[in-house]
């Protein structure tokens, strides 16, 4: 029994033995194999962290980017905001400018047809300068005729002054003498022989009152009656010229003396027809 026991243990000492020569490198094997297997993971997770580091940095980056994309996106937004704005302005500025344009359009025809009014305006004002010019040529050589005609008239009215006063001094004298020596005349159908003294008719004071014509201005348009204050004409008193039932006119009293009266001939009357001896008689 002992022996066998001896025996076996012998066989299990050699069995150990064998088994620790295997284990040996099994174990150098299992330890490379674990240094392999830690050196695999080191540099995986070296390639991780590496992965991870330029992950990373991509990811800054992106992020970077995106910062710096939201910024230009921004300038990008308020430029296109700004470019709006300018936009809108300019078209304002160019409906303004168009507006401004058509006015001016329309300015520039109404100045268009104000030169040309202005023109024909002028060209009338030409033609009427003209024709003043002519006019004033003819009104200097009116005038120097109403010059010429009123040297004439002044040479007349002097003329007239001259005889007025002739006549009346003669008025006067033949006032003084109230007797008038006419030749043959008729009066009211009666025959009054040449040399005969005429005399007025002495009828009621006023306007009853008839007499003859003793002087005939035909010049100047007036007679002489036989009549004056002392058979009571005065200043306005008209009369009819008579011969036989013709009537030849009217007569209007301008100045009167005591025997005598000068009368204006009215424009109706048939002056180139009145005479001395023609018989006067109140109206």
């Amino acid at each position: 029994m002992r022996m066998m026991d001896g025996r076996t243990t012998k066989r299990h000492g050699r069995g150990r033995g064998q088994s620790g020569k295997l284990l040996v490198p099994l174990l150098g094997g299992l330890a490379v194999l674990a240094m392999g297997v830690a050196a695999f993971g080191i540099l995986l997770m070296q390639q991780e962290r590496d992965k991870r580091i330029a992950k990373e940095r991509e990811l800054k980056v992106i992020v970077a980017e995106r910062e710096d994309l939201k910024a230009r996106n921004s300038e990008l937004e308020q430029a296109k905001t700004q470019a709006e704005e300018q936009l809108a302005r300019a078209r304002k500025d160019l409906t303004q400018a168009q507006q401004e344009m058509a006015k001016a359009i329309e300015a520039r025809d109404m100045l268009t047809k104000s030169i040309e009014d202005r023109e024909r305006e002028i060209g009338r004002l030409t033609k009427d300068l003209e024709q003043a010019q002519t006019q004033s040529k003819q009104a200097t050589s009116q005038l120097a005729d109403l010059q010429s005609e009123r040297d004439v008239i002044k040479k007349q009215l002097a003329d007239l002054e001259s005889a007025k006063s002739t006549l009346e001094a003669k008025v006067a004298e033949m006032s003084s003498h109230p007797t008038v020596e006419l030749d043959k005349v008729v009066v009211n159908g009666q025959s009054m022989a040449t040399g005969a003294t005429a005399t007025a008719s002495s009828g009621p004071s006023g306007s009853s009152a008839n007499g003859q014509v003793v002087v005939v201005n035909r010049e100047y348009d007036f007679i002489v009656m036989n009549m004056g204050k002392n058979q009571g004409l005065t200043v306005g008193q008209q009369f009819k010229i008579v011969r036989g039932s013709e009537v030849l006119g009217t007569v209007k009293v301008e100045k009167v003396y005591d025997e005598l009266s000068a009368a204006a001939i009215l424009p109706e009357s048939k002056k180139d027809s009145i005479r001395e001896g023609d018989a006067v008689v109140a109206l």
